[in-house]
């Protein structure tokens, strides 16, 4: 087991001479043999395997740095397990299709939208000023990414920077967020699908949807990448050829008269043919706008502009959330220490480019009123392809759907694994099984969400109390590894990157709602309870 020195501030220290001393284990106090003995140990979070410390690779100034141990350490039997290597992982493309599967969910068919109702024909504006705001917090995360990958993410990250006690915390904080929001997104998708396939049970769809992304875990993280990296290709080429094909098409009429095609279009398709069936009534009613209002509405909606452009902001701000989650991944690829960042900076060229193109062309091609308003990726396919339109749309949505859920899922379940690891969680949750998968970790991970989805069914909750309870929490998140950051550095740019991030995280925090801000400081008082029962070292 490898023993960390404390106070070496997770440098890369590189051993000049043999050590002395016994090293000291942080958690339980244990002392363990210093360098010059024979055998080997695994760090239990980078999951490195070191040969044990001799006098001669000391003198050769070998660099040995534990990740989560914080510094030169000796190697022994330490009676703790860790995780093993896996033998399978993922590489930086797969790693880059499921970051996107993550971050881009179905409300990407809808989000564009409204950012056209708030900024009319300046509509892609938000989506771009939104990109540039993140960027500061993306930079701390691709940071501490490169020197601190693990399981345990963004809580990995306050541990390494504000310490047990506040990873505590924030592990609480996560892992109750994880409890509601992914049942939340997996309802969300199957209400989706219900408007295209009337009759289905939402709850069942949902529950199908996270045992999906149980089996896809249980394949191995190589294969799941596979199939995540074909989906992520699908998703992204088929949403920008339904755009593109729109400025290509050789019938392009004025928006008014195509709002008038797309809503006879529509009520001519049978039952379970459109992906928004819920914007058939809103697309007839916009139909019937007299040309003259339709023209004058246009105008006020282009006259909205920068007062626009900002009031949009908050509406798409979700949108750009979710690389937090790939965090958790960590140890599932290949390098992590370097893929992971250039997974973070690579998904979110992509999903930015996506965006604003998409909100793009919605902005140049809707018209006012609702039905582009409430389905206008749906509009756009139907303006140029008919029914065709509307049933790759469905298909789109449908993949959307899957990919975010099975990759939400996979990252929770490493949460949950790294929370068992660290002793937050029973202990048996942070073994590996099969394959050396954290088997343990998922099995609990589906069991939850199931069960929140099938209480949320019974007691007829909704989809809306699980995300004003959960749905703000990763912005304390944010806020700890911002400060993290800020702590862990000591020359002037990288402090005023942080604290640029840590304003922009504290403009986010008005968006948390009574019941939302509840619910987050019991799990804060619950990570901070349990953090004092934890056993601590010495």
């Amino acid at each position: 087991m490898p023993v960390g020195t404390p106070g070496s501030g997770g440098r890369t220290a590189t051993v000049t001479s043999p050590p002395r001393n016994t090293g000291r284990h942080r958690r339980n106090g244990g002392a363990y043999p210093a360098a010059g003995i024979s055998i080997t140990g695994i760090c239990p979070h980078n999951r490195q395997t070191y040969p044990a410390t001799t006098p001669a690779s000391a003198a050769a100034g070998r660099p040995v740095t534990c990740r989560r141990l914080f510094g030169p350490f000796a190697t022994a039997n330490a009676g703790l397990t860790a995780m093993p290597p896996a033998p399978q992982k993922m590489g930086p493309i797969a790693a880059t299709a499921m970051s996107v599967t993550i971050v881009v969910g179905a409300g990407l068919l809808t989000l564009p939208g409204l950012s056209f109702a708030e900024a009319g024909r300046l509509g892609h504006l938000p989506w771009l000023l939104m990109a540039l705001i993140m960027l500061p917090l993306l930079g701390i995360f691709a940071w501490f990414a490169r020197r601190h990958p693990s399981a345990g993410g963004v809580v990995a990250y306050v541990r390494i920077s504000l310490g047990e006690r506040m990873a505590a915390v924030g592990e609480a904080i996560i892992l109750g967020t994880f409890s509601l929001g992914m049942p939340a997104i997996a309802l969300i998708g199957a209400t989706y699908l219900q408007q295209s396939l009337p009759g289905l049970s939402v709850p069942l769809v949902a529950m199908l949807m996270v045992t999906l992304g149980l089996v896809s875990g249980l394949f191995g993280v190589k294969i799941s990448g596979g199939i995540q990296t074909a989906i992520a290709v699908t998703i992204v080429l088929g949403l920008l050829v339904l755009a593109t094909g729109y400025w290509f098409s050789a019938d392009l009429h004025p928006a008014d008269a195509a709002t008038q095609r797309i809503a006879s279009g529509l009520q001519e398709q049978p039952p379970g043919t459109a992906s928004a069936a819920t914007a058939t009534t809103t697309v007839t009613q916009a139909a019937t706008i007299p040309a003259a209002s339709t023209k004058a509405t246009s105008g006020a909606a282009d006259s909205a502009g920068w007062i626009g452009v900002f009031t949009a902001l908050p509406l798409i701000l979700f949108a750009y959330t979710g690389w937090e989650l790939t965090s958790f991944l960590a140890e599932d690829m290949q390098e992590p220490a370097r893929n992971l960042p250039r997974t973070i900076w690579a998904s979110f060229a992509i999903v930015t480019l996506l965006y604003v193109y998409l909100a793009w062309t919605v902005a140049q091609a809707a018209s006012p009123g609702n039905a582009w308003k409430l389905a206008p990726v749906a509009q756009l396919a139907h303006s140029w392809l008919g029914a065709t339109g509307l049933r790759l749309t469905g298909l789109i949505a449908t993949l959307l759907i899957m990919a975010n859920v099975t990759g939400a899922f996979l990252s929770c379940s490493r949460a949950v694994y790294a929370a068992g690891r660290e002793g937050l969680l029973p202990r048996g949750l942070g073994t590996t099984g099969r394959g050396s998968l954290p088997v343990p970790a998922m099995l609990a991970t589906w069991a939850l969400f199931m069960g929140v989805i099938g209480l949320t069914a019974v007691s007829g909750a909704g989809v809306e109390l699980l995300l004003q309870l959960a749905g703000q929490n990763f912005f304390v998140l944010y806020l700890l590894a911002t400060l993290g950051f800020i702590r862990l550095q000591t020359r002037p740019g990288p402090r005023l990157l942080g604290i640029v991030a840590t304003l922009t995280v504290v403009a986010m925090l008005p968006l948390f709602s009574l019941p939302g801000l509840i619910y987050c400081s019991l799990l804060g008082l619950a990570g901070w309870w349990r953090h004092r029962r934890m056993h601590q070292c010495v």
